[in-house]
């Protein structure tokens, strides 16, 4: 859980170093990895507030462990926390030392991360953070990273008396011989010299590597300008392209090439449209003018339409003798007259006997329910009567329509007289189903 300690206002603060060497997570990982349980303090997390007229400082205190500041401690409590902060600060100050002797980028860049950790206005940006009886607590410090703007320095306070950004070691114990404020301000002043010139000429071959392709790019505009995209417009510098203005615009060639041969290949497939379309519309005129066959007009005037697409068969003869169709199912059982089997039904039986007998009957068989069973069907022929006038030998048609596909049959009976339980029967044809 985070807490908030207090809030410093910027009125009388300023910055110490960039903002990449105060970055808590920089200073945090720099801390972790040079010395880890080494050093009991903790640096506060830095919250600018919206209106930018100050900073809040928070903790992590997932324990809720009491938090005071330094000096309201008891004088005894107080001057322990405070030594053992001020050894802290000088182990840090040392580190930052070692790193500064290794007179790298990346060593100097740690050195001042470390200085920014133990640089802080003053003695009022101190906490204990725990139990401050027991001896453990943590001393937690606010406004790192800044100094007062009233000193020449980075502050007036006990870290920062032996030189620009280290504490005086000399107030802890640890094993470093005194050297006097003037020397140590010497010596300070004489570093950061060197450093300010090579950071002015970093800056300055920056500015210039930003600004040497703008000079250029500006010097080559006048020669053929810069093209706005989604147009056909371009943006010249001092001159006025006068050089690439005679010469042809290659890519303008290549889109108008381009727009020719698609427009050519359009028209070519509106041609072939055109072609199908009228072939289309000749092919329906034709099937819409093509009369119904024999057998679909007398299945008509049954009252029964017929499907080009579906499964049927269907018989055609020209006297009054009675002829039956009949279809064979897989299982070898004929579809009874007028009557149904294996998915088919008998629907017309003209001139049967006792009936009204018609010179141009028919007999149609359909399948019904849509589904074919698998197998082999038969149709067949019975040539069940004569009646005179008409002839012995009767000449018929079977048709039969299956997968929107309609086959003709034309046979026809023998001129023997049909006799009772001896009755002819023609096979005409046969199909199988998977």
């Amino acid at each position: 859980m985070s807490q908030f300690i207090t809030t410093t206002p910027l009125l009388d603060m300023r910055p110490v170093g960039t903002p990449a060497e105060r970055s808590l997570p920089r200073l945090e990982a720099v801390l972790g990895r040079e010395f880890k349980d080494r050093i009991g303090m903790r640096l506060a997390e830095p919250i600018e507030r919206r209106d930018g007229a100050g900073i809040d400082w928070y903790v992590d205190n997932e324990n809720d462990e009491a938090l005071a500041r330094l000096k309201d401690l008891p004088e005894d409590l107080a001057a322990y926390y405070k030594k053992r902060f001020d050894a802290d600060v000088a182990t840090i100050g040392e580190a930052a030392r070692s790193y500064e002797a290794r007179n790298d980028q990346a060593a100097r860049s740690t050195a001042a991360a470390l200085r920014n950790a133990i640089c802080y206005p003053g003695e009022d940006h101190l906490w204990v953070m725990g139990d401050a009886r027991s001896g453990k607590a943590s001393v937690v410090v606010t406004a790192w990273g800044y100094e007062p703007r009233t000193s020449e320095l980075t502050g007036s306070h006990a870290i920062n008396r032996r030189e620009r950004f280290f504490p005086d070691s000399a107030q802890v114990l640890i094993d470093q011989t005194p050297t006097t404020s003037e020397a140590v301000l010497a010596k300070a002043i004489a570093m950061e010299r060197p450093r300010s010139l090579i950071s002015m000429l970093t800056a300055a071959l920056w500015v210039v590597a930003l600004l040497l392709p703008l000079i250029i790019g500006w010097m080559l505009l006048p020669a053929c300008g810069l093209k706005v995209p989604f147009m056909q417009s371009y943006i010249y510098g001092w001159g006025d392209g006068a050089f690439c203005k005679q010469l042809p615009n290659a890519q303008i060639q290549l889109g108008s090439s381009l727009v020719d041969t698609s427009t050519a290949e359009l028209t070519g497939l509106k041609d072939q449209l055109r072609t199908k379309i009228f072939q289309c519309v000749r092919v329906a005129q034709a099937e819409a003018a093509t009369p119904p066959s024999q057998d679909e007009h007398l299945i008509q005037a049954e009252g029964l339409d017929v499907d080009p697409n579906e499964t049927s068969v269907s018989l055609t003869w020209n006297n009054t003798n009675d002829l039956d169709l009949y279809l064979v199912c897989p299982d070898g059982v004929r579809v009874p007259l007028e009557g149904s089997r294996c998915g088919f039904r008998h629907k017309i039986d003209k001139n049967q006997t006792g009936s009204s007998l018609v010179a141009d009957p028919v007999e149609y068989i359909r399948l019904e329910n849509g589904v074919l069973q698998s197998g082999t069907y038969k149709v067949e022929v019975v040539y069940f009567s004569n009646n005179p006038p008409s002839p012995l030998a009767t000449p018929f048609t079977v048709s039969l329509r299956r997968n929107g596909v309609k086959t003709e049959y034309p046979a026809t009976t023998s001129s023997r007289q049909p006799v009772t339980g001896n009755k002819e029967m023609i096979a005409v044809t046969e199909f199988t189903v998977q």
